[in-house]
């Protein structure tokens, strides 16, 4: 249940924003005119944001959620059940028949010190409100203060997993700037480490990610092979080419056809509550980084006897 606070607009605040959304869904244009000092931001969709008159509900003067001077009805909350990020908190609560939620921190604002002045109580966060009709439909939605309620562990795993920083690398080979057909190629991640990535806590809960394995994809058409956590030059992950890259999708640095090879770092998560391992169904159990990828040149090479 979301504690009451004060909402208040942006005004003139200027925040320097992040190209991200708080939450993804149809924008209802608002019917109703305001003053510039009165308009509020609000994600569109497709990493951008504008400006716009609060959409408000039917409550009248009393506003949503008070019911314009009548009972409350009870909502479904099942409406925004799927709503939020899973690297923050959510609050879910009813205002009215409207079901509502907000993320903390949100990700417009996830710095304290780019709110607005004016924070009610030390509790209070600045954030998006958005709600739902009983149609599933966009209903109204402002910028605000809320005291939130206090993130369970679970919202605090979420947010640990998501602290995770995984390792920036190369996909190194060898033989080096040039494969050869039937001579196996060794594979290593150069630039990672096989120590584990200690996340920063979230509320006293931290992640930790282990090196698992290594994945390579060699670019001919092979598939991909599961190798061992290969950080240095070594045989541990090897591949033999069988066809030189003539017919490659890669450029290779001098402009010869490649073969485009790629690799990614998978690692298995645990989660720590102040020292001591926390298990809890549906967190998540891997993290793995982007493929990176890398041209490899192959070629052939013919031996002539002579007698």
């Amino acid at each position: 249940m979301l504690r009451a606070g004060h909402t208040v607009g942006v005004g003139g605040v200027t925040v320097l924003l992040a190209a991200a959304l708080l939450f993804v869904g149809e924008e209802r244009a608002s019917a109703q005119l305001c003053t510039d000092e009165d308009k509020i931001l609000v994600d569109l969709g497709g990493d951008s944001v504008e400006y716009r008159c609060p959409i408000t509900g039917p409550g009248g003067a009393g506003g949503p959620g008070t019911g314009g001077g009548g009972a409350a009805s009870a909502c479904d909350l099942a409406l925004v059940e799927v709503k939020g990020r899973k690297d923050a908190s959510t609050s879910r609560f009813c205002e009215g028949v409207y079901a509502c939620f907000i993320n903390f921190p949100s990700t417009v604002y996830p710095d304290p010190e780019d709110w607005p002045e004016g924070q009610p109580t030390e509790d209070s966060v600045y954030t998006y409100k958005a709600c739902y009709g009983p149609d599933g439909a966009r209903a109204y939605g402002d910028w605000g203060w809320f005291v939130p309620d206090e993130p369970s562990v679970e919202q605090l795993a979420w947010q640990a997993y998501g602290r995770l920083v995984l390792p920036e690398f190369s996909l190194a080979f060898n033989p080096p700037e040039q494969a050869v057909i039937f001579v196996d190629t060794w594979w290593w991640a150069e630039g990672a480490s096989r120590d584990p990535l200690r996340g920063t806590s979230a509320g006293g809960v931290v992640a930790i990610a282990e090196p698992n394995r290594m994945e390579v994809d060699p670019g001919d058409g092979s598939g991909v092979l599961g190798c061992p956590f290969v950080v240095n030059e070594s045989k541990g992950c090897s591949h033999a080419y069988t066809k030189a890259s003539t017919r490659g999708t890669a450029a290779a640095a001098n402009g010869s056809a490649a073969y485009p090879a790629r690799a990614r770092l998978l690692y298995n998560v645990r989660f720590e509550n102040n020292g001591t391992p926390l298990n809890l169904p549906g967190l998540p159990e891997t993290i793995e980084t982007e493929w990176v990828e890398t041209p490899v040149p192959v070629t052939e090479i013919q031996a002539v006897v002579v007698e």
